[in-house]
């Protein structure tokens, strides 16, 4: 399976199976392997929730998004997948809605 065959799929199984604290994922995908793919990935989380997390929390939060997600992509798609440990994120839905429409709109 190619990249771009892969982010066809993403693109479907991620509104499925992303958690309900999680309002969006934006990703990108590298093949690494023949039969393994790592996501540079964006999660986009409520401000209220996010803000009510202290440092450890979020580290937590994020690990536990990533774990939950990998497996389920197994499961459902029976992909390799890796979230790229440098390159994965979460960002708040305001800040991120801030940063949309600076890039896209020049606000």
């Amino acid at each position: 399976m190619d990249k771009d065959q892969v982010e066809i799929i993403l693109d479907k199984v991620f509104p499925v199976i992303k958690p309900d604290e999680v309002n969006n994922i934006i990703f990108d995908v590298r093949q690494t392997a023949p039969n393994e793919f790592t996501l540079h990935t964006l999660l986009i989380v409520p401000d209220e929730m996010w803000d009510s997390f202290d440092h450890i929390n979020r580290d937590a939060f994020t690990h536990a998004v990533k774990v939950k997600l990998r497996h389920k992509i197994k499961a459902y798609t029976d992909l390799n997948v890796i979230f790229d440990k440098d390159n994965t994120a979460v960002m708040k839905q305001s800040d991120f809605q801030e940063e949309y429409e600076i890039h896209y709109y020049g606000k």
